[in-house]
């Protein structure tokens, strides 16, 4: 697998730890070029990683995240929307900005990204979109009382990447998504009431590697659960 995604370039959200750091961490090591991007990074460049801290909410941040990647890497190849936002609360005692802070990080931030990210995709016929949701986001499994804005916003992630693929696939771009279960990660620990996880970022970053990769090629607008029953 060395040398996978050697001459690619790659964009990851929310990597500044758990999944979205295990995945940049996977696809260096496979050949890529990756640029990192939170709002707990500080801005750094390498030789193979570019680091670029920002809200993946603000258009002016996600601009500079690819403006700086084009610059210094070269056009994005893959785009990874890993970046994720949960205020647990009940329905009727969550506020307003509460539940609009958590669809601007799970749905808007993928907009953005995928948004400024297609023109180059199109105009090369080439690229890979993968949006992490959540098995939250999935119609059957039973979900947390409490877990209602971060549910609703992960299914219109899965939605998103349903319809978005079907727009762009006569250009070349494949898009999918990745659901995962528990994953042993910050935002579970802090969730979760100590319950242990199913699974390691790394698991998760190796489901992503594979929509990532050429072995998943007739794959297109598949959601991808990856979760223990």
């Amino acid at each position: 697998m060395t040398g996978e995604f050697e001459g690619q370039v790659a964009i990851v959200t929310g990597a500044s730890a758990g999944i979205g750091r295990a995945t940049a961490e996977l696809l260096c090591e496979r050949g890529a070029k990756v640029a990192l991007f939170s709002r707990q990074l500080e801005d750094k460049v390498e030789s193979r990683r570019l680091v670029r801290s920002g809200d993946i909410t603000n258009e002016s941040d996600v601009e500079r995240l690819f403006a700086d990647t084009e610059a210094l890497l070269g056009p994005c190849d893959l785009l990874i929307n890993n970046a994720g936002a949960i205020e647990p609360a009940l329905l009727h005692e969550m506020s307003i900005d509460a539940w609009e802070r958590t669809f601007a990080v799970n749905v808007r931030g993928a907009f953005l990204t995928c948004r400024r990210a297609l023109p180059a995709m199109i105009a090369r016929r080439k690229g890979t979109i993968i949006n992490v949701a959540s098995i939250s986001g999935v119609i059957g499994p039973g979900k947390f009382p409490g877990f209602t804005a971060y549910c609703a916003s992960k299914a219109a992630l899965i939605s998103l990447t349903e319809s978005l693929a079907v727009e762009v696939k006569e250009h070349g771009i494949r898009v999918n998504c990745v659901s995962p279960g528990s994953v042993d990660t910050k935002m579970w620990a802090d969730v979760s009431g100590g319950a242990p996880a199913a699974m390691t970022p790394r698991e998760i970053a190796e489901a992503i590697a594979f929509l990532a990769g050429e072995t998943s090629r007739p794959m297109n607008g598949q959601n991808l659960n990856v979760w223990s029953v």
